[in-house]
């Protein structure tokens, strides 16, 4: 039986509701949220008011400029968010299998699987449910950890980035990546035999944002050789734009060894010879901790499973 204060709340509060929460959150604006519902600002009133009496509580504070969470109100907009996200996932996922095809399943995934697992894994999935959408999320490991733990999306392929990680996610071990620092084969450095790590300080660098993994790993790097920090770089997630700036701007960047081998193979890059530790954390599919996988996450994992240390390679 469900406490008193849940079947209230089941009985009372309504997705309305929450959409003119989260509309609210997100602008602040009373007027803009009852255009964006498409009500009129009276409605919009009541229903925050609805809402408030609902809830017992305050959720907004009235200001000159707008309208301001409070803290209760930040904890139901949160709420409300996640909800949202989930109906409107559930509502894609349903329209889907009524059409006859297998729903939905959203992942996320860092940039090192992008040249060999992730093509691969997706392609068998659509090979057994060929009329599933799929929606991907490409970035850092810090990004997709946020993104799962608001149900943004239903696993991701990347790595613990902070031990407490561990008290919200599962993560099942895939495979280590080999790092190689890189240049454009027309770089002044290539065709060296040796470069010490502290002469690569002074040179232009393309490098993730210092939330990652990988960047946390170089920064530790060279601060090791007494190197305080790389000012002179470019940061993005993008690996389109590492590549770009490094093969058209003279930059160097380190990237796994799975993104680079086939650009080192035709000539268009050069691997430098510079020790770069492989201390990254292992790489694996992280999913949140206690939930059971839908029936498309988890056809997926079997995928990653049968497929993802052929195509990592052995650890480095």
């Amino acid at each position: 039986m469900a406490p008193p204060l849940a079947a209230h709340l089941i009985a009372r509060l309504r997705l309305r509701h929450l959409r003119l929460v989260d509309a609210l959150a997100r602008n602040g604006n009373l007027h803009r949220v009852a255009v964006e519902m498409h009500v009129t600002q009276p409605a919009a009133t009541k229903m925050l008011q609805d809402a408030e009496h609902i809830l017992g509580a305050a959720l907004f504070e009235r200001r000159p400029r707008g309208m301001a969470l409070t803290e209760i109100g930040g904890f139901v907009a949160d709420y409300a968010a996640r909800l949202l996200r989930e109906t409107d996932s559930f509502a894609e996922g349903l329209d889907n299998l009524k059409a006859g095809g297998f729903g939905a399943l959203a992942i996320g995934a860092i940039m090192a699987t992008t040249p060999g697992l992730l093509p691969r894994a997706i392609a068998e999935l659509k090979q057994r449910r060929p009329l599933m959408t799929i929606r991907l999320l490409a970035a850092t490991s810090d990004i997709l950890l946020g993104a799962l733990s608001r149900n943004e999306i239903a696993l991701a392929i990347g790595r613990f980035t902070e031990p407490e990680d561990a008290l919200a996610f599962d993560i099942e071990p895939l495979a280590r990546e080999e790092l190689w620092i890189f240049a454009a084969n027309d770089h002044p450095l290539a065709g060296r035999a040796a470069i010490p790590l502290v002469e690569m300080a002074r040179l232009p660098w393309v490098l993730q944002p210092k939330s990652s993994p990988m960047r946390q790993l170089i920064d530790r790097t060279f601060a090791e050789q007494g190197v305080v920090s790389l000012d002179n770089c470019v940061e993005t997630t993008s690996i389109f734009a590492t590549l770009h700036l490094v093969r058209e701007a003279g930059m160097v960047a380190c990237l796994p060894k799975s993104i680079l081998v086939e650009g080192v193979a035709s000539g268009t890059f050069t691997r430098l010879p510079v020790a770069m530790p492989n201390q990254l954390g292992m790489l694996g599919i992280i999913t949140r901790k206690g939930e059971t996988p839908s029936a498309n996450a988890a056809d997926f994992i079997d995928v990653l499973r049968s497929m993802g240390r052929s195509t990592l390679g052995a650890e480095g």
